[in-house]
């Protein structure tokens, strides 16, 4: 886990960085989304056909967490429900790399010159935190999943049983 103080200046940095791409925004999405499905061509399924409401998702979510990224404790519930709806969507642990590499290439992409190691570190530590705990929310809904299948089918034995009983009975 990070200090506080590298939290701090790595939020100053995201800050900056962001405030540099801003203008082009919209470009950086699309050629994410493009590389994304250009070297990953099985998660094009995972979204919708028309993408103009997906990336609207995605910059706002960047935008959060560039914004929020000094007080995380804001950021985590809804990292987690996110993490927690892309079980929902088909979503794999192996996809937050693939997504942390081609974000990170974009962002690098058009910072230019403007990049640096101490930018590219920050933003790895964010996309880290970020990732962590949207695969926290997936795994815990992974589980509730387990369990309440479980549950149905320990119900479903009992209602069988039952039914054996009452026919048993009958006879």
């Amino acid at each position: 886990m990070e200090d506080s103080a590298t939290r701090i200046e790595d939020h100053k940095l995201l800050q900056a960085s962001l405030a540099l791409v801003a203008p082009r925004a919209d470009e950086l999405v699309t050629a994410f989304y493009d590389q994304l499905f250009a070297e990953h061509p099985s998660v094009r399924s995972l979204f919708p056909p028309v993408m103009d409401l997906q990336k609207e998702k995605l910059l706002k979510a960047i935008i959060a967490l560039v914004t929020h990224y000094d007080t995380p404790e804001q950021l985590m519930p809804a990292l987690t429900t996110m993490g927690r709806n892309h079980v929902k969507y088909g979503a794999e642990i192996d996809h937050y790399a693939a997504v942390g590499g081609i974000l990170l290439n974009q962002l690098q992409n058009f910072a230019g010159d403007a990049w640096t190691p101490e930018i590219e570190g920050a933003w790895t530590r964010a996309y880290t935190f970020a990732a962590g705990a949207m695969m926290q929310g997936a795994e815990a809904a992974k589980a509730e999943a387990a369990e309440t299948s479980e549950l149905v089918t320990a119900a479903a034995g009992r209602v069988e049983r039952r039914r054996w009983w009452q026919r048993r009975r009958a006879a």
